[in-house]
């Protein structure tokens, strides 16, 4: 087949230079969570995963088992990356957040003038910025950028809109060895999309809609036949094959994803998210009362009001979507190919949200970063619909106006943005703002407590966990935590014999929880009963044999025994096992002066001062290294 000629454009081509609008707002509002804290499962994903905190072992280990097996593999390359630059220091980590929402914005321009040209829409490149300018902006969006382990979901969506730009470069260029050329590099970018997270999935099929609704006449042109459309789809569809069998079966038998989530069928999940979407549709729509951890009831019947109610405005919509591309398919002119447009958008959000959003169940009911690229169909379709209505105002003044809307929609939205951002700069604020609109929610107080216990609030603390655990309910899990966290609170607040009683608690309802009987052995070591302590740490290296906190008690109570040899060799496995945890350094200075080590010590000190620690801890370190006349220099 001879090369196609591309369709001609609806508007001549200039550099999009006024995308930097948007970009910059973006880059202001943002700006504001660069020093932001670690949130919710960073602390698992992020600091606490050692996997991460050496690159090149990382690399060499782990990156491509993971990438092949349906793992996070790109994202957390970046984060390895991010943290290979500055440790645990937020701001690395927050600038490559940054930095791949702007990636994805200038796509989502590219993606939508690409879509409107194709439909021979009018003005494709104003109304393309419109709506980048609204992803970029939205307040909705705040969950996917500010929290770092959410930049899985912006890493996959950028790399989803550049595969699909890719497939329209291989479309236009046609059947012949350049289109392939092109084509390999869709797959590639699919690739790295689903690396990054599965919600790529939908990719294939969103291209097909796009093929099927998008173009008009002189589009269709420019593109390939169906035949040959659906033989290049054949290995796009073979590696999506492979990660959702690859991610389902990694999730089989988990509690918090796919069919073993305890309560729900994919039926009645299904029936949940009927509210959800609309919840998602009313909050792009007015971004209030957004929330980290919604307490959203699940639905049971499709007879409740609430969910029939909720079923019937989707299907309406769906229905509106399929209404509105059949009246524009074949026709031509500037409305009908607004129509279509508006079609593709709407039932792209439904599309991409169906990874989360339809049979497969998550525990999280609702997650606002769910919705980030899904969002981009309704921006797209709302500003060509804005544009319509302009078009059709009576004189030249509306058309002159649309700059000026733009432009305040997206100040507005930067405004509100900007205003959501700050609960994403603390835990405390994070959890305290959640907790006032999600005050029965077990979980909310479980980091609530944990924010006020890092400040050493330690009463407010305790009281946290005990509201947690009056709605806890029957989660086992949740439970251990709110239990592990409460006594760790009250060791904090020398209160030994309860934090005694509320961890052997906990190890009664899960016996190989290492991080309770960790803390039964700290609980046991602040009473000098060293010998318990090391009874317990003994129990936690049985089950984890390179627990740091297990080998630091050992090591402690070996340094009591004055063994200072073997302690220095327990406290440096205990190191090494986590590198940014500054009391095992501490401890292990401790143990480097009293071997008369004392340049060791110090350094070992002045490390420590950088590490991970509580105010109080950095404070005597910081004492300790000028009792020892080792200064504060690093």
């Amino acid at each position: 087949m001879k090369r196609r000629a591309p369709p001609a454009p609806a508007a001549p081509r200039r550099p999009p230079w006024l995308l930097l609008v948007p970009l910059l707002l973006a880059v202001a509002v943002y700006a504001r969570v660069l020093p932001g804290e670690f949130m919710f499962d960073d602390s698992r994903a992020i600091e606490r995963n050692l996997v991460l905190k050496d690159l090149g072992r990382y690399l060499h280990d782990s990156f491509l088992p993971d990438l092949l097996h349906g793992g996070r593999s790109i994202a957390d390359l970046v984060f390895a990356v991010d943290y290979a630059v500055g440790r645990l220091d937020p701001r690395p980590f927050h600038v490559s957040g940054i930095a791949v929402h702007l990636l994805a914005t200038a796509l989502a321009f590219f993606f939508v003038r690409a879509l409107l040209r194709l439909a021979g829409a009018a003005r494709a490149e104003g109304v393309a910025l419109a709506a980048a300018g609204l992803f970029a902006l939205h307040p909705m969006q705040t969950q996917a950028v500010s929290y770092v382990i959410q930049q899985a979901e912006t890493l996959s969506s950028a790399g989803t809109l550049g595969a699909l730009l890719l497939l329209l470069r291989a479309e236009r260029r046609g059947w012949n060895r350049a289109g392939a050329g092109w084509a390999a590099l869709a797959w590639l970018a699919f690739l790295l999309a689903l690396g990054a997270k599965a919600i790529a999935a939908t990719l294939p099929a969103a291209w097909l809609l796009l093929a099927a609704i998008v173009p008009g006449g002189g589009g269709r042109e420019g593109l390939l036949r169906w035949r040959q459309r659906l033989l290049l789809a054949v290995p796009f569809v073979a590696l999506d094959a492979w990660f959702s069998v690859s991610t389902l079966v990694g999730i089989e038998g988990h509690s918090d994803a796919g069919f073993s989530v305890p309560g729900f069928t994919p039926w009645t999940y299904l029936l949940s998210q009927s509210r959800v979407i609309v919840t998602y549709l009313r909050l792009l729509l007015w971004p209030s009362a957004q929330n980290v951890d919604w307490d959203f009831p699940a639905a049971r019947s499709l007879a409740q009001p609430t969910v029939l109610l909720s079923s019937l405005l989707l299907l309406l919509l769906l229905g509106g979507a399929v209404w509105l591309g059949l009246r524009g398919r074949g026709r031509e002119g500037p409305d009908a190919a607004a129509a279509r447009v508006g079609s593709f958008g709407v039932l792209w959000f439904f599309l991409l949200l169906s990874p989360t959003s339809s049979v497969v169940p998550l525990a999280d009911l609702v997650m606002e970063h769910r919705v980030y690229l899904a969002s981009l169909g309704l921006f797209a379709a709302a500003a060509t619909g804005v544009e319509r209505l302009l078009a059709r105002a009576a004189g030249g003044w509306p058309r002159r106006a649309a700059p000026a809307l733009a432009g305040a929609a997206w100040v507005a939205l930067a405004a509100a943005t900007w205003h959501r951002n700050a609960v994403w700069e603390t835990r405390l604020a994070l959890w305290g703002d959640a907790a006032a609109k999600s005050p029965h929610k077990a979980r909310v107080h479980l980091g609530l407590g944990y924010a006020l216990r890092e400040r050493g609030r330690y009463g407010e603390a305790i009281a946290e966990y005990h509201r947690g655990l009056a709605e806890v309910g029957g989660n086992a899990d949740l439970e251990v935590q709110l239990l592990r966290n409460l006594g760790s609170a009250l060791i904090y607040s020398q209160r030994l014999d309860e934090a005694d009683a509320v961890l052997r608690r906990a190890a009664a309802v899960d016996p190989r929880s290492v991080d309770v009987l960790v803390n039964l052995g700290v609980v046991a070591q602040r009473r000098g009963d060293m010998a318990g302590a090391e009874a317990w740490a003994r129990q936690v290296i049985a089950l984890r044999p390179d627990q740091g906190d297990a080998l630091q008690l050992l090591g402690i109570a070996a340094l009591q025994r004055r063994d200072f040899a073997a302690g220095a060799a327990l406290l440096e496995r205990a190191v090494r096992a986590d590198p940014d945890e500054g009391v095992r350094l501490v401890n292990l200075g401790v143990a480097y002066q009293q071997l008369g080590r004392g340049a060791e010590a110090c350094a070992a000190w002045r490390e420590a001062i950088g590490r991970r620690m509580d105010a109080a801890q950095r404070e005597r370190t910081a004492a300790r290294l000028a009792e020892h006349g080792c200064g504060a220099e690093r």
